[in-house]
C-alpha cells in the first residue's frame, strides 16, 4: 500500500536494491540491519544524482554528514531475490541539517519507512553549517 507523504516534501529520488545471499539469514529472509545499509546507499545516490560529492564535501568545506536520529518500523519481510524500491524524500532542510523520509517496497507492499535526521559536522565533530551552494541545491533540487 503506497504511504502518503507529507505534502512539505521537496522531492523524492528513487533507488532500486536486489536482495542477494549475503543479505539474509538462514531462512533466506533479510537481516533487519540491512536495510539500513539499503537506505544509506539510496542517501548516497540521491545526493550524488544532486551533484552532491561527499568526498567533496569532505575536502572542500570539511564536512561530513552523520545521522543523528533514525526510526524504522518493518511493515514485512524481503526474501532472497526480491527488488526491492527505496523511496527517498526530503523533508526538510535547515542550516547543518536534514529530515527525510525514506520507504521501501516490494512492487507495492511496503516492507519498511525510516524518518531519520542527518546532521552536518567538521572532522572535530562539531555542527556545522552547509554551504549556501549545497543548501540551495538540496532545497531547490538542482544538479549544478
Amino acid at each position: 500500500m503506497k504511504q502518503k507523504i507529507n505534502k512539505i516534501s521537496i522531492f523524492p529520488y528513487i533507488n532500486n536494491v536486489r536482495i542477494y545471499y549475503e543479505d539474509t539469514d538462514a531462512g533466506g529472509v533479510v537481516y533487519h540491519s540491512n536495510y539500513l545499509k539499503f537506505a544509506e546507499r539510496a542517501r548516497t545516490e540521491m545526493l550524488r544524482k544532486m551533484n552532491i560529492h561527499q568526498q567533496k564535501l569532505k575536502y572542500d568545506f570539511n564536512i561530513q554528514f552523520i545521522v543523528k536520529k533514525l526510526s524504522i518500523e518493518y511493515n514485512i519481510p524481503s526474501m532472497l531475490d526480491d527488488l526491492i524500491r527505496i523511496e527517498s524524500y526530503i523533508l526538510k532542510v535547515a542550516a547543518a541539517k536534514i529530515m527525510m523520509k525514506q520507504i521501501m517496497y516490494r512492487k507495492n507492499d511496503l516492507i519498511a519507512k525510516i524518518d531519520l535526521t542527518l546532521g552536518s559536522i567538521n572532522s572535530l565533530g562539531k555542527p556545522v553549517r552547509l554551504p549556501t551552494k549545497i543548501l540551495n541545491k538540496l532545497k531547490y533540487n538542482k544538479n549544478t
